[in-house]
């Protein structure tokens, strides 16, 4: 029997309505709304790039990656190209959601010309219902864009190494050097490759695998131009984050059980459950994949003749090459790094579902699929579950804050920029590093093409010359040296933001001149080298985590690319040094005339200090640790510090 016999006919009524429901439900899962999506560091970072790739500026690199190598760029291109049309966060968010509807489809197309409708429609329904596969289709994310080109590899090897259709080995060639861009855990695949090229090697067009080949490493070029740059310059990052290799089969695990949806709980906190019958159904399905794998293997060993046998084993590899590539692994292991196995394990499950069901007698097989069809009804309502739950308590949850709500402090922070003038945002939040810090991340994307500083509110509060608005991230996120009474108690008007009643984000608009009076002003404030001026301080306030210290100063006219510390160190009675606390100063690189800076300090202090106090603060350069010298009226270096008197 050829391929072509064994391909079905053209479909029924009954399985078009089937078919379109099926797609109908993934699009509504994975499109509707798209504000309740996840939206963090990585997510924004990423969009930071599309942003600007879709306004010409076109990287060749991706963000860093969880172990510090840097990303190829393909995601950045790829989703530049929604916002090339819409720029706005949900155009790629939908984009996401929408390649993924498309990779149902796929699903659907290569197993149905295999193995029939059946077990296309049960595939389908497996894929577009599963917890993680709706996960991954719903916020922007590298490797979220994984599957549609997975199955691109699958279907170019079907009908490249079964079918004899030699051109189409481009298609696989190229499917896997794109999403290995996407995600390094889908280079998984490609020892799936050599092996069909071996296996299958009296079929392969050995031209068409050169031309495949050629094109592959054309889309890669830019990206390694770009390392070998890197590479040059000082060698590429790579933090595993573990001692030493481990073998273990939790990556096994992660690729057979990522179709059922094990796992997702944390996403909605410690206190989630899922409802028993959504807990009892993920076993169902998991049995349904390894009895898939099995029967793929017997019908390899058994039939091999038949197409749909070879099929089975491209699909079988598709599944478990990933997996075993990280039985031996240096870094932690994720379900996210399984994605592009995820098409696989649905095919395979639902071809043995189908192929159980073709024994049954006609009440039979209507009784089964109304069974698999409330299997994957009970575990939508466990997403259900779960997405109610984010709702109810999204500070408390693995999800975080959604986008929309994200959203809504931006439009604030756009509008009363808009009425009142400012000149630009202050992003003040946990951290002050983009590349580093989820809240200036974040926001970086959401008010992209806004004038924008970050000040880390947990150290310090920024007060501009002219007028300003300040975003400020949520209390959740405070410590103990946490500025955000600075910014309360200053003039303006103020809007906040709620996520279930309880106020996440805070919008300042900032007056012009709006910087508080330090408690103690210095009779002549301190200048130091790098024009900075030490101007006063607030009395030390003793609490319990430490003596609350903060220190008023002004930033010099021109920015700099240096960075800075401030060193506090508090004296007693017989000048001896009895605790310090040193930080990084307001980042040098935002420096802008006018700025008021209050650097605050949390200094643990002994019980049986004794007084009268001295603080003695100064600054230097970071990390050389280079003393900044004060200066004298002639502007000549006096001293490496200054010392204020305590009362």
């Amino acid at each position: 029997m050829t391929a072509s016999e064994a391909r079905p006919g053209r479909p029924t009524r009954a399985e078009w309505l089937a078919f379109a429901t099926v797609i109908a439900l993934a699009a509504v899962v994975r499109l509707a709304r798209p504000d309740l999506t996840e939206f963090k560091a990585d997510e924004g970072r990423l969009l930071t790039l599309a942003l600007q790739a879709a306004a010409g500026d076109v990287p060749r690199h991706g963000i860093a990656s969880s172990v510090g190598f840097p990303n190829a760029p393909l995601s950045v291109w790829l989703y530049a190209l929604p916002l090339l049309l819409w720029r706005h966060p949900f155009a790629p968010t939908l984009f996401t959601g929408l390649l993924n509807t498309l990779a149902v489809a796929g699903v659907y197309w290569l197993a149905r010309r295999t193995w029939g409708a059946p077990a296309a429609l049960a595939a389908a329904l497996l894929l577009a219902a599963g917890p993680w596969a709706i996960i991954f289709s719903r916020k922007i994310w590298a490797q979220n864009l994984l599957p549609p080109f997975a199955i691109g590899w699958g279907i170019g090897a079907a009908l490249a190494f079964v079918e004899g259709r030699r051109p189409f080995v481009v298609l696989h060639l190229v499917c896997l050097a794109l999403a290995a861009q996407l995600h390094p855990a889908a280079a998984g695949l490609a020892p799936a490759t050599l092996l069909f090229l071996v296996v299958f090697r009296r079929r392969v067009g050995w031209g068409w695998g050169v031309a495949g080949g050629l094109l592959a490493a054309l889309t890669a070029a830019p990206y390694l131009w770009h390392l070998w740059g890197v590479w040059r310059a000082g060698g590429l990052p790579f933090a595993t984050g573990q001692a030493a290799a481990e073998v273990s089969l939790e990556s096994v695990w992660l690729a057979l059980s990522i179709a059922a949806g094990f796992g997702i709980e944390p996403l909605a906190g410690e206190a989630f459950a899922l409802p028993l019958g959504a807990a009892v159904v993920r076993w169902l399905w998991l049995g349904l994949v390894v009895a898939g794998g099995g029967y793929a293997a017997w019908q390899v060993a058994r039939r091999w003749e038949r197409p749909a046998s070879q099929v089975g084993l491209i699909v079988l590899a598709w599944l478990l090459a990933p997996a075993l590539l990280f039985v031996w692994h240096r870094t932690p292991v994720y379900v996210h790094y399984f994605i592009a196995g995820l098409p696989a394990a649905c095919i395979l499950a639902g071809v043995v579902f189908a192929a159980v069901v073709e024994r049954l007698t006609a009440w039979g097989r209507g009784v089964a699929w109304a069974a698999f069809v409330l299997t994957a009804g009970l575990l939508l309502l466990g997403w259900g579950g779960l997405m109610r739950a984010v709702v109810a308590a999204p500070g408390e949850t693995g999800f975080g804050l959604p986008l929309g709500t994200k959203l809504a402090a931006t439009d604030a922070a756009r509008r009363l920029r808009d009425e009142t003038g400012a000149a630009e945002v202050l992003l003040a939040g946990d951290g002050a590093d983009p590349e580093r810090n989820d809240f200036p991340a974040e926001f970086r994307a959401l008010l992209h093409g806004e004038p924008l500083r970050y000040v880390d509110l947990n150290a310090e509060a920024l007060f501009p010359a002219a007028a300003a608005v300040v975003l400020l991230g949520p209390p959740v996120d405070d410590g103990p040296a946490s500025a955000r009474d600075l910014y309360a108690a200053a003039p303006g008007a103020v809007e906040t933001v709620e996520a279930v009643g309880v106020a996440v984000y805070t919008v300042h608009a900032l007056p012009p001149a709006a910087a508080p009076s330090p408690a103690v002003a210095l009779a002549t404030p301190a200048l130091l080298a790098n024009f900075t001026h030490i101007t006063g301080h607030n009395e030390l306030r003793f609490g319990p985590d430490g003596a609350v210290w903060d220190l008023f100063w002004e930033t010099a006219d021109t920015p700099e690319a240096a960075d800075y510390h401030i060193f506090n160190h508090l004296l007693d009675a017989a000048g001896a040094r009895v605790t310090q606390a040193d930080g990084a100063a307001f980042a040098a690189r935002q420096w802008r005339a006018g700025d008021g800076v209050v650097s605050r300090f949390v200094l643990p202090v002994p019980a049986d200090v004794a007084p009268p106090l001295t603080m003695r603060v100064g600054m230097y350069r970071f990390p050389s640790l280079e003393s900044v010298p004060v200066l004298d009226e002639a502007a000549n270096p006096a001293g490496d510090f200054v010392e204020i008197p305590l009362e």
